[in-house]
Formats: structure tokens, sequence, C-alpha cells
């Protein structure tokens, strides 16, 4: 298959890519499952912008800065909150159906570590309500085509060029290499590599995986965001259910199974803290007391706020036999946004021509050591629209026809490649959790080290598939995870080490994998 541009990923970072990109051009966007099989679809809370009459572009730098913990790249930052309003208004002229006030303005929420309400939303579908109108508007453009259930499995580069990517054809069971001018990485995050998570099944590390079996940087893997409150159940699900950050911002308290709260003794926000802060503490309690769980008491939102304002989390609680307008909620954290990934520049550059990278499957230097709430779709939508004007300017007219893909021809046990992804899901949350050792950290990389070993000898047995796809990217990813973490000898930020429990200003930089 022959395209202009192709896009690896159906999320808000693909679709608003592809959006961006003109008419004369043909954009293919390939995903792994279904269009809506994407992060974004699952994202409650919103994006954060600049529009209350109390707010300003100064105080929202200033708290991702503080959030990012000297590691976010202030010029980025200060470019990223300037463009917000802007483009939340433009999401809204597509289509997009956020919460209003009775006055017609944006009904702005607040979340953690924000010092000002400027969490713009659809009630707690923001990401479903976003995904559900860029698809839309993706299918009325004649020159975008999506492609589904098409495994990207390797890119094709020669002289420092990317000119198309070997995809699995779930359909035919057929590899394919698909040429194109430009090429966009946004297949989001790798929270799938642990037990417990927020992420859909696609959330594999795809891209990254993809970047440095190519030898593309790759920085502040790490820097893993556990969200605090997710749904606890008896038995985990494949992907946990959310409970929104905005739940503690309309008034929320975490506490103990007593009913007793235990923020304040770790944070001045209390149950506002930020979202590493808070990780830490419902951690450190569940250890202490040897609780399965910690409560989130909603006792002080009104019945009707709660229904009017969450009415997912209403509805979906309601299905576990909880009403949480008259208990609380059990919540653990669960594993939901990666704030490292492919190194890019301002525009998405890799630093390999005709490659690109936006949204969760970059590291364009926004987030640093943690992630403000509500930056993420943020990030997204700011850095595809400059990646798209910027690939079309450096568009290349050279097409490459690489050599067939070699492969095994044995077919992988399912059982095999599930017992396997297992073993690493349960390795990195055991290991590579919300708290660190040392020790534990070596383990877990002598352990993956040899399961790579063995992955990478079935690999020149196995015909590809999805699922040994996933596989031979989440062992990859995950050591790169382990990697990253052993090179930063403190704690900051979201990477909290018992052996190092203080910042050390000599790691005040970027972890670039070696």
């Amino acid at each position: 298959m022959d395209t202009d541009v192709l896009v690896v990923g159906s999320g808000i970072a693909g679709l608003f890519f592809s959006l961006k990109i003109p008419d004369k051009y043909r954009v293919t966007v390939i995903t792994k499952k279904g269009s809506n099989d994407t992060s974004t679809n699952f994202a409650q809370g919103g994006i954060a912008a600049v529009f209350g009459k109390d707010d300003s572009f100064k105080l929202h730098i200033q708290d991702t800065m503080r959030v990012g913990q000297g590691l976010s790249n202030r010029q980025r930052v200060e470019l990223m909150v300037r463009e917000a309003p802007r483009l939340v208004n433009e999401l809204h002229d597509l289509g997009v159906e956020f919460s209003l006030d009775e006055n017609g303005n944006y009904d702005l929420g607040r979340e953690a570590a924000h010092s000002r309400r400027r969490i713009v939303h659809a009630k707690d579908l923001t990401g479903e309500v976003i995904e559900r109108t860029l698809i839309a508007r993706v299918l009325e453009s004649k020159n975008i085509e999506i492609v589904e259930d098409r495994v990207a499995l390797d890119l094709g580069t020669l002289n420092n060029r990317c000119f198309g990517i070997w995809t699995f054809n779930s359909s035919s069971s057929a590899v394919e290499f698909i040429s194109a001018k430009v090429i966009l990485l946004a297949t989001g995050g790798a929270g799938q590599i642990y037990l417990h998570t927020t992420n859909p099944t696609v959330s594999t590390g795809d891209g990254i995986a993809m970047a440095k079996r190519c030898g593309i940087k790759v920085a502040n893997m790490e820097f893993i965001q556990f969200h605090p409150t997710s749904l606890w159940v008896e038995h985990p699900l494949e992907r946990a259910f959310l409970i929104s950050e905005a739940v503690r911002g309309e008034g929320g308290v975490l506490t103990l199974k007593n009913g007793k709260p235990f923020m304040e003794k770790y944070h001045q926000l209390g149950s506002l803290a930020p979202r590493d802060v808070v990780a830490r503490a419902i951690a450190r309690e569940l250890k202490e007391t040897c609780d399965k769980y910690v409560y989130l008491d909603l006792s002080r939102i009104s019945a009707r706020r709660i229904k009017e304002r969450f009415p997912n989390i209403h509805n979906t609680c309601l299905s576990h036999g909880i009403d949480i307008t008259k208990e609380p909620i059990p919540c653990v954290p669960a594993a939901h946004y990666l704030c490292g990934g492919i190194v890019v520049d301002e525009n998405g550059f890799t630093g390999v021509n005709g490659l690109y990278a936006t949204g969760e499957t970059s590291c364009v230097g926004i987030h640093g050591a943690n992630r403000l709430a509500s930056n993420s779709l943020l990030e997204s939508v700011v850095f595809s629209e400059r990646a798209a004007y910027y690939s079309v300017s450096n568009i290349s007219k050279e097409r490459y026809r690489p050599v067939n893909y070699t492969a095994g021809e044995e077919t992988m046990p399912s059982e095999k490649i599930e017992l396997m992804k297992h073993g690493i899901r349960k390795l990195m949350w055991d290991k590579l959790g919300v708290m660190r050792k040392v020790d534990e950290m070596k383990n877990a990389e002598r352990e993956t080290n040899s399961l790579a070993k063995k992955i990478s000898l079935l690999e020149k047995e196995a015909t590809p598939n999805t699922d040994f796809s996933n596989l031979r990217n989440m062992i990859l990813v995950a050591r790169l995870i382990i990697s990253c973490a052993l090179q930063r000898r403190e704690s900051r930020g979201l990477h909290w080490v018992e052996d190092y429990p203080y910042k050390d200003p000599n790691y005040e930089k970027d972890t670039i994998d070696n």
C-alpha cells in the first residue's frame, strides 16, 4: 500500500494530526483494533486551558513546572499553555460538546495540583466525546482513510529516513508494507505492561518499541504515572475503571476504611495533592493497614451534582453494586500514563527524516517527572498540529521498496504468549510500581533480560501476529523502564526509590536510555 501520510494510532494525537494535513495529501490512519480502541476514549477528566477570570497563563505554566519537578522544558510548556484556549475553542467548533455553565461559558472543573478551575470537560466522558467527534470529522474528509485491524510491526528505515511501516493485516494474516512520505507514531502509552492499569488492551508501547529497535532515542521511561483512584474489584480487570480526579476536585475526600481522612498528613493540598504524592500515600497506608483499598468519600457532594457531573462513574459503580450517592468508592492506584517516550522536538520530529511522534508515545519535555492532570489531551492537540504543519513542509518525494520481512513460520500457542505477558505484568507491578527498591529493580532487570532472550529466539521461529507483536514490544518497553529507573539514583516525581528518598541536583536532567 502507498500513501502520502501514514498515521499509526487513532487517538486524539493521530486524528487531530490527520485533520491538520492539507487536503492534497492522502492520509492513511492505521489502528491495531477498532478506531475507538484508544486511551483517549477512556479519558474522563478533561483538557486544561486558561479561561477563568481569576486564572492566567503564568499560573498554568507555574502549576505545570512545579509538578514536573525540574525536568519540564519551560519554553515548550509556555508554548502549550498559550495555545490551549485557541485549540480548545477549535475542538468546540469541530463539534465537541463541552459542558457549559448557565451563562453559556465552559463549566470549568478543578483537578489535583491546579491552582485554579481550568478543566474544560464533557461531564466525565470528555475523551469519549472528543474521540467520537474527531472520528466523525475524519470520516467526512475525502483525503483521510482509517484502516482497522492493522498491527504495526517495524519501521522501514534507510540512511536516516523512514519510508514506511511493516504491518500485520489481522484480516488476511498477511505481512504488508505501507509506504509513506510522512509517518506519525501516535500509538499511546504502555500501561498494559502492568498488572493493574486504566489503559486499554492496545496500550503495549508499540511506537516506543519500534523506534528503539531502530536506535531512536527514548527518555524518561522511569516516570510512570499511577492514577491514585481506580475502582477496586475483587478480581483485577483487563482495564481498571478510572475514578476521575475531578471527583476530588468537586469535594471527594480520601479516607481509610474506618472513615478517617489521611491525605492532610502527606500534603497541604490534602486529597487534591499531585498524583504522585496521593498514589504513594495510598500505597503507604495500604501497606501499614494491610487493607486492600482505601475509600473515596463523596458525602460532601450532593446526589444531584454527582449524577449531573459524573453520570458515567455513577452508572459504572452502580453496575458493581455501589451507589456513590450513598456510599464511598473503594479505590486503589493503577498504572495510568507514561511521561517518557520517544525523544522529539517541539515539532514532533524524531531526528529520523520523515518520522514524527506525538501524544503519549513521545517525550516532548512537557511533563518532566510528573504530569499535571488534564495536560495530556492538551499536549496532544498542540504538538500534533505543529507536527502536521512541519512534516508536510519537509515532505520527501522519495519512495523506497524494502526487502521482504523476515520471520519464522511456526504459530506460537496463545496460551504460552499470555503466560509470558502475565509474567511481565506481575513483575513490573511488584518491582517497578509506585514505590521501588534498588535490589528489586535489579532482580527485575535480570528476569526481563532472561525473558527477552527467550522471546528473541521464539521470534525467529514465529509467524507475526497481534499477540506476539504485543509480547515483544511489552518486554522491550519493560526493559527500558527498568534501565531508566536504575540510572536515576534519587527520588523525583513519579520515581520513588526507598534507597534514595531525596532529590539529587545531579539528576535534574532527562534520563536517556543507553
